[in-house]
C-alpha cells in the first residue's frame, strides 16, 4: 500500500468508528451530534484521500462512491437544517447518512477481501463471490437499520 493508501485507511476505518459510536449512542447517525460530526469530516477526507488512488489508474467505481457519498453528506447536511420541525427532513437526513456508511462499507469489504488474509486473500476483486454475498448482507443490514432508524424518528418527532 502507498502512503496515501495507509492513510486513507486509517481515516476511513476512524470514521466508521465514529459511524457506530452514533448509532450505538443515539440510534442515527445524526450530522449535527459529536460523533456524527467526526463521522461526517472523516468520511469527507476519506473520499477525497480516495480520489488519489486507483489500481487501474484513472477515475474508477470507488470514485464514483466517493462522488455519491460526498453529495449524500451535503443533502444530510442541508435537509438537517431544519430536521428538528419536519419529519420528512429528518428521515431525508437519516436515510443520506446511512446510506453514506452503507457505501463506504463496499469499497472497505472488496479492499479488505482482496487484501487479507495476506498471501492468499479471499477474493481476487469485487466480482468475487465472497464480496457480492458480503455486499448482499450490507444490504440488508441496510434495510434492517433504516426501518429500525425511522421508527426512531417517528419517536423523535410527532
Amino acid at each position: 500500500m502507498s502512503i496515501l493508501g495507509i492513510v486513507h485507511t486509517i481515516i476511513a476505518v476512524i470514521a466508521l468508528l465514529f459511524a457506530v459510536a452514533a448509532l450505538v449512542k443515539e440510534g442515527i447517525i445524526n450530522p449535527f451530534s459529536s460523533s456524527g460530526k467526526i463521522y461526517s469530516i472523516l468520511t469527507a477526507i476519506a473520499c477525497v484521500t480516495s480520489f488519489g488512488l486507483s489500481k487501474a489508474g484513472g477515475f474508477n467505481p470507488g470514485h464514483g462512491i466517493g462522488i455519491l457519498i460526498l453529495i449524500l453528506l451535503g443533502v444530510a447536511y442541508l435537509s438537517g437544517r431544519n430536521a428538528s420541525r419536519k419529519r420528512s427532513l429528518l428521515l431525508i437526513q437519516v436515510f443520506c447518512m446511512t446510506l453514506t456508511l452503507f457505501l463506504s462499507m463496499i469499497p472497505a469489504v472488496n479492499e479488505t477481501l482482496s487484501r487479507l488474509p495476506v498471501g492468499h486473500p479471499l477474493a481476487d476483486g469485487p466480482t468475487s463471490p465472497i464480496v457480492q454475498d458480503a455486499i448482499k448482507v450490507l444490504l440488508v443490514l441496510l434495510l434492517i437499520g433504516l426501518v429500525l432508524q425511522f421508527f426512531k424518528v417517528k419517536k423523535l418527532v410527532k
